[in-house]
């Protein structure tokens, strides 16, 4: 039972006003003189009989009557779906959930119309407080005019903790929450709401494509060559009809196909024929859903897999024997010799891998700059100890302690060495013992992320950790004669070559793509102290200005729109990145959504759900039972008021 104006419940202390009138008004017994006393006892027992059955009468329909008035007021109204409670709450809670995700952007104007309105009116009308939310982010809105589709997921977070950390959900008894969309991901989203009442208004379903994954090829592009792009494609199951799908690469249509309703997975062909950045777009029509069928890629192509070294020029310099090795296999490899006076000539916008000789060599701002450029894609050799901060890179726990020996240290290479790289070679040299090592760096803990080449006491000599798409790679003792005679084996070209290659180039390439509400990462070519203005062009063709930060990384979080935002300085695009939805909402419509084993009412009916609604939402009001009694205790208190007082009870 609840009461829809409790208000009135505060004037229940008036129902003893009765009670109080009649010890105000009882009569005092008058002394009359008796010619004899034998009455005196029959008189004592009629007035006991009038006040404990007449006046106790009246004096109870006189408190019933007053507080019939106060409950008829106060609208008293039984819940049918909630069983018998006494709620004297203000009103249950409605909140209607409108799918603004990206799998549901190009039905959302349709289903948010004006019947929406006109449900929400009928049930504030009926006492209930109604609120309106867009399912990405959860928000509550008083109208559901002020919600915006967008190309976003659904909230992720614990949905009751954000609603409760926007209105006091204790003190609603009953609530109910009214999802509006096509239907996806409303079972996984409303499973932990238990004490809700659910239901799920399904939008139509109309022919819907989607391109739900495109791969890109995993390696280095040159201008002039071929190169296939792997789609994935859905569609709706109504949809039988031909698709084309279309292939555009630096606004030039490059090639395009027609995909029979039963193709889920085509290969498109590619080239290269602009150096530099390949701005890609695969477009999939005719679709009326124009919000999953466009994809679009960047890769960076026109050259090899840039390899940087930082080293100091000495006699003989091993890292041209590197670079000679190169040019001579002639590999898509690109070395650029560098000496640590050069440090800030790095280009760190190009990804591929920085080798440092001697990490000790790096300053705090060099390393801020390097862990950047790892995180993004890039790889980074090390030599020898760079102090802490190199600890942290790599996972170490405590500080590295030098170790010398005049003696080789013993090697052995672990189960590792062969899963990603082809250690064969390596294997000779060490079961040979023709590798010598000298000085080391003791750890606290023998672990790297991943260990090829471990010391006989399980000190780790070559391994790598992972840093988001990039990883480090450390050689545990200096670059020099005096600490190994590395440099001076054949193997030692081979094996930083196959170091340089063996770093998956879709990690090269992956911070040129991102997904929409990530947060991009741009690498612009700026030198210390250099204040040069970047832009930000997005799809829409509008420009934000940038600041690099003291890594001179850029970081552009306004990521709302799928397509290609530009790095520009001046007009000069610095660099690209692709901008999509993610490869969940891009699936095509269908009516895949299994509900049989919720409590969610689930209807495409518009008329049926509020009837539903309706049904299930409304009570029984009391009120007018109320008002029924009170006539009744009315007209038995007047006819009992009226009956003499000199009634008695026969004796």
């Amino acid at each position: 039972m609840t009461f829809l104006s409790p208000l009135f419940l505060w004037f229940l202390p008036l129902i003893s006003l009765p009670v109080i009138i009649h010890l105000l008004a009882k009569r005092r017994s008058k002394l009359i003189d008796f010619p004899s006393l034998k009455f005196l006892k029959l008189l004592e027992q009629d007035a006991l009989r009038k006040f404990n059955v007449k006046q106790l009468i009246l004096l109870i329909i006189r408190t019933l009557i007053i507080l019939l008035v106060i409950l008829s007021f106060a609208r008293p109204n039984f819940n049918r779906s909630g069983g018998v409670s006494i709620n004297t709450q203000a009103v249950d809670l409605v909140i209607m959930a409108l799918d603004n995700t990206a799998s549901n952007r190009a039905d959302f104007e349709d289903q948010t119309g004006l019947w929406l309105t006109t449900l929400g009116t009928m049930l504030k009308e009926k006492g209930y407080e109604v609120s309106f939310l867009g399912i990405t982010d959860f928000q509550l809105y008083d109208s559901p005019d002020r919600i915006i589709a967008g190309y976003a997921d659904i909230y992720t977070g614990n949905i009751t903790t954000r609603l409760a950390a926007q209105i006091d959900l204790d003190k609603y008894r009953a609530k109910t929450i009214i999802w509006v969309g096509d239907g996806q991901d409303v079972h996984e989203a409303m499973e932990n709401l238990t004490d809700w009442d659910k239901y799920l208004l399904l939008g139509p379903v109309t022919r819907d494509m989607g391109i739900s994954l495109v791969q890109l090829p995993n390696r280095g592009l040159r201008i002039g060559e071929e190169y296939q792009l792997q789609v994935g494609v859905e569609r709706s199951s109504e949809d039988q009809e031909l698709a084309g799908l279309e292939l555009i690469i630096n606004e030039n249509r490059q090639n395009q196909a027609a995909l029979e309703a039963d193709v889920n997975f085509i290969e498109m062909l590619a080239r290269v024929t602009d150096p530099g950045y390949q701005d890609g777009r695969l477009k999939l029509g005719p679709d009326r859903h124009t919000y999953n069928d466009s994809r679009y890629f960047v890769i960076p192509a026109g050259g090899n897999i840039p390899v940087q070294i930082l080293r100091k020029r000495v006699s003989p310099d091993f890292w041209q024997i590197v670079e000679s090795s190169v040019y001579t296999t002639e590999m898509n490899l690109d070395v650029r010799l560098l000496e640590f006076a050069e440090i800030d000539n790095l280009n760190l916008s190009q990804g591929g891998t920085i080798i440092v000789e001697d990490a000790s060599r790096l300053a705090d701002y060099n390393w801020n700059r390097l862990i950047g450029f790892v995180s993004s894609g890039g790889q980074l050799i090390l030599f020898g100890d760079g102090g802490a901060r190199m600890n942290e890179l790599l996972g170490f726990q405590g500080s590295l302690e030098a170790s010398s020996s005049r003696a080789a240290l013993g090697l052995y290479l672990t189960d590792e060495a062969d899963k990603n790289l082809q250690f064969d070679p390596m294997r000779q040299v060490i079961a040979q013992d023709r590798l010598h090592i000298y000085k080391r760096f003791r750890a606290s803990s023998n672990e790297l992320e991943q260990t090829w080449i471990r010391y006989l006491d399980d000190q780790p000599f070559l391994g790598a950790s992972a840093l988001q798409a990039g990883r480090t790679v450390w050689f545990n003792t200096e670059f020099h004669s005096g600490a190994n005679n590395l440099p001076l084996l054949g193997i030692f070209p081979t094996l930083i070559l196959q170091l340089c290659q063996s770093q998956k180039l879709v990690d090269q390439t992956a911070h040129y793509n991102a997904l929409i509400g990530d947060t991009l990462h741009f690498f612009p070519i700026a030198q210390a102290g250099e204040n040069i203005p970047f832009s930000i062009q997005r799809p829409d063709g509008t420009v934000d200005y940038q600041a690099p930060d003291s890594s001179y990384i850029i970081h552009y979080p306004t990521i709302n729109l799928p397509g290609i935002y530009r790095l520009m300085k001046g007009r000069q695009v610095l660099q690209p990145i692709a901008v999509n939805i993610s490869a969940h909402e891009a699936r095509a419509h269908s009516r895949v959504y299994d509900f049989d084993d919720s409590a969610i009412f689930v209807t495409g009916d518009q008329s049926a759900l509020v009837e539903e609604i309706m049904g299930r939402q409304s009570g029984l009001a009391l009120w007018p039972l109320l008002l029924i009694g009170l006539l009744l205790l009315w007209a038995a208190e007047t006819y009992l008021s009226r009956i003499k007082t000199t009634w008695r009870q026969d004796v």
